[in-house]
Formats: structure tokens, C-alpha cells, sequence
């Protein structure tokens, strides 16, 4: 039986991973540009050719206004992460995307097969953002000069285009992150690492033109720096809540905006343009699609590395989140057990509470508010997060367990002499395991698939990771089959544990020897 359940289990994840396999296929099929092909340079789209089409932008973006304004009847499709947007255009999900020129040249030296429109919709000029308060608006006006200071001597020119150039040893941060003096303290800057030239990771390091940047200005003022990387829509908020001390992504300063957060000037002037797929263009066979795409998301850069820091991040939180809350969860359970109203209700109150709230939004409260003046790192806030989530679950699950007990099985223990401790742990709770562990360990697996939103508080879990990797390949398909692999690979293994703790409390799976053991059986 046991082999035969075995034997269907791997049918199913066969069957799942050729379902993924052919579902990206349409990213393995797209064909490249010869050298030179997609630079924009003579290309004969105009963006009245995208009148009534879809164009996609970043979420958190100002693009869309643009593009409201210049395209009449352009549908605009959000995405959260600028390789969503190129992976969609390149699955033909959408007809177009909207970004800065300089990142479109990036992607289009890496790429090809991409052009752009003509006519740009407009100019921004990028800025780093400042929470609004004492210290972010001592801290702009040191940026202000800083920045006004390269712009004169050219030094700000200078490396922007060695950021935005072909030679890639020119591509270095100008001091180490992690040996400045720190003699006025360390600053915390926070930015999307998704987002070439600007800031993006290489040989697994956070890097880039704003990055850059930001290590200079703090070499220059005395002040140490911490790299921290989240999703762009999380920037704001972390500066706002004082979270983070400055940030940066390719960001324009809105009137809007500016209600929020302090603006330096601007470190560059960025045309929008809006990309679309090339009309000619050379194929590119699936099996060297295949190697190809296998090379960039493993190989190179030893990007295998970000996948097994992403693996233990995510194997934390799900481990200590899935123990804290089983122990949290059960000690509540005992202490409403023959508690009073007040104890149920509160405790009722707070299960409700926290299974009714996103767990994106619970983790988001605690980070960017309960916990926004705490000097903490987001992996703990989300084992917080995820414990809380967790227990309220288990209170749920043993609760439920033990109303299927036979209330007969209690009172015929005290009519034997049994304790009320004795009769709970020794009769009832094992006979409640059968009824709620099934539900357990569903829940633990669902533990895992929720981690990955964990990178909207500053997280590079397995899925931040593979948006990483993604960010530096463009590619769909090997990192997002390897994610999903490995999610798969963890929720059996913490799947095989619990089975067999389930086991251990089955008496149809206990010898005999087991279940009667300091049962005294001869008179």
C-alpha cells in the first residue's frame, strides 16, 4: 500500500513539473536578435503604433501616468518587478513596457531582440528619498551637496556611464560597504537590487550606479552602510516609517511624493521610452534554449549560491515558526481550556484578528509599525509573523480535535481514577492527534508557500532570490522551475517528519508492546 501511495505521490509531481515545463516553453522559444539588432537606434515604431495596446509598468511607478497621457487607449498591465514586465513581453502577454532609458539600453545590450519607440513619453530626474523627519532632513541636505559637488567636477557623469558602459571592470562600488569608518554612525539604504544599472546584484552582491552612489556619500560623511534590498513597492513605506535612513530605485520625485518623504536633487536625467518586441530576429533551437538558460541561472556568477541562501532563509523561518507557534498554540489552548470567559474571549478575539488579515499585511503591520522603531531584521519579524499565524492554527486545529473526542472517554477517566492532567494527555489528546493532524501538516505546507512574501520586509528568501537571479537573466523558466522545485522538495521532507510523529500516536500504527506500555496487565 505504502509503495503503491508512494508510486502515485511521484506520478503527481512528475506531472506537475511537465506542467510547468510546457507552460514556460513560450520563454524558451523566444528568439534572439542578431549583435547590434534592437538598439533603437533606427527602429520604425512609433508609439502611435501602440494606440489601444497593453503596456506594462512596475507597480509603485509614475509610467503609467505617462503613458495615460501619450498613448490614447493604451491599456496599462502592473507588474511587480521589472523582469515580470520584460518575461511578459517576451511570452507577448503585453505589447509593450515602460521604464528609463538606461535600464532599456541594459536590457537591450544583454537581450536583443528588443526595440523601443521613437518618441520618449517624457524625462524624470532620479532621485534618493529621505524619511521626513529631523535626521532625513539633515541627511538630504549633506546628499544635496554631495551630488551637486560630482555634477560640477563631472565625477557624476563619469560614473554613470561607467555603469551604464559595456566595460565591466569599470563596474565597481567606490569604496567597501562593509570596511567604511562608520565615525557618524551607520545608515541603513534600502533599494530594489532588480533594477539594472541602478542597482541589481553581481557575483551575489548588491552593486550598481545608485548603489554606488550611496557608498560614496557615506565614505565622504563619515557614516558606515548597511545594503539592505526589498520589493520597490516596500520602499516607500520602510522610509517613511523611519525603518530606513535613505533609499533610492530609479525613483522621480511627485508632488505627491513629496508629502511623504524628503527628495535630493536629482543624480540623473532619465528619458521614459517604451519597449517592444523586434520584428526580426534569428531562432534559437529549444535544447540550446534549454542549456542556455540552465548556464545564466546557475552557472554564472555562481548564482547557485543566492538559491542555497534563499533555501536555509526560508528552511529558518518555516522551522521556527512552525515549532514557536505548535508550542505557543497548544500553551493557549491549556490555558483556555479551564480558563474563565475572559481568557476565551480574548484568545477568540486574537485567532479571529489574525486569521482574518493577509499575512502580507500582518507581516507589513509589524515591520513598518508595531516594530517600525525596533532595530530588528525582517527574517525575525517574519517568524514573529509566521509563529503568530501558525499558533492561531494550531489553537484552531486542537480545539477542534478534541470536541471529536468522545466527552464519554472523560468522564469514564475520572470514574477510573484518573487526573484531569492524566485523562488530557494520557486518553484525550492522543485520540484528538488522529483528527487534527492531517490538518497539520496541510497547514505546515501552507507555512512554506506563504514565506514567499516575506520579501516585501527586506527578505531574500527562495523566492527573493529567484527574482534576483531573474532580474540579472531575464529568463522565466530555470528559476522559477528550480523555486518551485525546491518549495516541493521541503514540504515533503517537513511532510515526512510529521507522518512520522503521526505515527508515533496512531494506536492502529503502534505495536502492541507501545500502546500498552505501563499498563500493568497481570494481577
Amino acid at each position: 500500500m505504502r509503495s503503491k501511495r508512494s508510486h502515485n505521490t511521484a506520478i503527481r509531481m512528475i506531472s506537475v513539473l511537465l506542467a510547468l515545463v510546457f507552460a514556460f516553453m513560450p520563454c524558451l522559444s523566444f528568439t534572439y536578435a542578431d549583435d547590434g539588432a534592437g538598439s533603437g537606434d533606427d527602429t520604425d515604431v512609433s508609439i502611435r503604433d501602440l494606440e489601444g495596446k497593453t503596456i506594462g509598468v512596475q507597480t509603485g511607478s509614475i509610467f503609467d501616468k505617462y503613458i495615460e497621457e501619450s498613448i490614447p487607449g493604451a491599456k496599462v498591465e502592473y507588474f511587480s518587478t521589472f523582469t515580470d514586465e520584460v518575461n511578459a513581453l517576451r511570452a507577448k502577454k503585453i505589447d509593450g513596457l515602460s521604464t528609463t532609458e538606461t535600464t532599456l539600453n541594459q536590457l537591450m545590450k544583454q537581450e536583443g531582440g528588443i526595440t523601443v519607440a521613437k518618441e520618449p513619453l517624457g524625462e524624470i530626474g532620479t532621485c534618493f528619498l529621505f524619511p521626513k523627519n529631523e535626521k532625513g532632513k539633515a541627511l538630504v541636505a549633506q546628499m544635496d551637496e554631495f551630488l551637486t559637488g560630482l555634477e560640477k567636477s563631472g565625477e557624476l557623469a563619469r560614473i554613470h556611464d561607467a555603469w551604464n558602459g559595456e566595460d565591466e571592470s569599470l563596474k565597481v562600488l567606490g569604496a567597501d560597504p562593509d570596511s567604511l569608518p562608520a565615525t557618524n554612525g551607520t545608515l541603513r539604504f534600502v533599494t530594489e537590487g532588480t533594477f539594472p544599472p541602478y542597482d541589481y546584484f553581481s557575483d551575489n552582491k548588491l552593486v550598481g550606479y545608485e548603489v554606488d552612489l550611496a557608498v560614496r556619500f557615506c565614505e565622504a560623511y563619515g557614516y558606515g552602510i548597511e545594503l539592505i534590498d526589498m520589493n520597490f513597492d516596500a520602499l516607500m513605506p520602510a522610509l517613511q516609517s523611519g525603518k530606513c535612513d535613505f533609499g533610492a530605485s530609479g525613483i522621480a520625485s511627485t508632488e505627491e511624493r513629496k508629502e511623504k518623504v524628503y527628495f535630493s536633487v536629482p543624480d540623473y536625467h532619465e528619458k521614459i521610452q517604451v519597449a517592444v518586441l523586434a520584428e526580426s530576429s534569428s531562432g534559437e533551437g529549444f535544447i540550446s534554449s534549454v542549456v542556455t538558460s540552465f548556464n545564466r541561472t546557475f552557472v554564472q556568477e555562481n548564482r547557485y549560491q543566492l538559491f542555497l541562501k534563499g533555501i536555509v532563509t526560508t528552511i529558518l523561518i518555516t522551522v521556527c515558526s512552525v515549532l514557536l507557534g505548535t508550542v505557543i498554540g497548544f500553551l493557549v489552548y491549556l490555558w483556555c481550556r479551564r480558563g474563565g470567559k475572559i481568557a476565551n474571549r480574548v484568545t477568540s478575539f486574537s485567532v479571529w484578528l489574525v486569521q482574518g488579515m493577509p499575512v502580507i499585511v500582518l507581516l507589513m503591520i509589524l515591520y513598518y509599525v508595531i516594530l517600525g522603531s525596533v532595530s530588528i531584521s525582517g527574517m525575525w519579524v517574519s517568524v514573529i509573523g509566521f509563529t503568530l499565524v501558525f499558533a492561531a492554527s494550531v489553537y484552531s486545529m486542537i480545539l477542534s480535535g478534541v470536541k471529536a473526542v468522545d466527552y464519554g472517554q472523560t468522564e469514564a477517566s475520572y470514574a477510573l481514577g484518573f487526573t484531569d492532567r492524566e485523562t488530557f494527555f494520557g486518553i484525550i489528546l492522543p485520540q484528538a492527534a488522529q483528527h487534527f493532524m492531517p490538518m497539520y501538516k496541510a497547514e505546515i505546507v501552507s507555512l512554506i508557500k506563504a514565506t514567499a512574501v516575506v520579501g516585501y520586509i527586506a527578505v531574500q528568501d527562495l523566492t527573493k532570490m529567484g527574482d534576483i537571479v531573474r532580474s540579472r537573466t531575464y529568463e522565466a523558466f530555470f528559476p522559477l522551475i528550480a523555486v518551485a522545485v525546491i518549495y516541493f522538495i521541503i514540504s515533503a521532507v517537513l511532510t515526512a517528519i510529521v507522518n512520522r510523529i503521526t505515527v508515533s500516536v496512531d494506536p492502529e500504527k503502534r505495536s502492541e508492546a507501545e500502546i500498552l506500555k505501563g499498563v500493568k496487565t497481570v494481577d
